[in-house]
């Protein structure tokens, strides 16, 4: 079975990234959202840089490096990691700075290149393969992610009956390598109809008025397990 055919089999139909005003203005700009370590290449993204944490345990030595994975961008399938918009909503308090997310078609996950990984890429317990395979995994009745949880236990999470187009952890990602093209969005969530307005204006600005904007703020809930 094809990747193409476990999307169609599952119901897939969106892969997800959230972002800052900032992140999503400079990815207009540019045409890309970039991975971290290319940010700062990009002139205009040394004005408008947010990123959505302040650090990432990829950084670290003793992070797996069989590849660089700061270099690849991090999505999710059908829904967002509600986790990790929590921790970065702390992290940007600030009245100036809202969110939104960026919808691209599920095909990307056919490209070159692309990794699966079954839980929050930087949990200890987390597996990473390409291809059907790859994408399968993130399906299976139980997925590990932390040798050692905050009880002091091992941290796993079971499928329990998930709606087949969500991985089996909220926290699964897309592993998309250094840069993905904004020819690929199809859609931009927003939480506050004001922002609907400002996000259309962007749009028009740089010539992208195919990529539709819904205010829907039950999309940034995601469906955390």
């Amino acid at each position: 079975m094809s990747i193409q055919d476990i999307l169609e089999q599952r119901g897939i139909s969106e892969i997800l990234h959230f972002s800052t005003n900032q992140g999503l203005l400079g990815a207009l700009a540019t045409k890309y959202i970039y991975s971290r370590p290319l940010l700062s290449k990009e002139n205009y993204l040394r004005h408008v840089l947010q990123l959505n944490s302040s650090e990432r345990p990829e950084e670290c030595d003793s992070f797996d490096k069989e590849q660089d994975w700061l270099r690849y961008v991090n999505l999710s399938i059908s829904e967002i990691n509600r986790r990790f918009l929590n921790v970065s909503r702390r992290w940007h308090n600030d009245k100036h700075v809202w969110w939104c997310i960026l919808s691209f078609d599920p095909l990307i996950m056919t490209h070159e290149g692309v990794y699966f990984a079954t839980t929050n890429n930087s949990y200890d317990q987390c597996r990473r393969a390409q291809g059907e395979q790859g994408l399968d995994n993130l399906f299976a009745e139980n997925i590990a992610r932390k040798r050692i949880g905050a009880s002091g236990n091992p941290w796993s999470v079971r499928r329990a009956g998930r709606h087949s187009s969500l991985p089996t952890c909220e926290q699964a990602e897309i592993l998309y390598y250094e840069k993905l093209s904004l020819d690929h969005l199809r859609t931009i969530y927003v939480e506050d109809e004001q922002h609907r307005d400002t996000v259309v204006g962007w749009l028009v600005d740089f010539g992208m008025n195919d990529v539709n904007v819904l205010f829907q703020p039950e999309k940034f809930e995601g469906k955390p397990n």
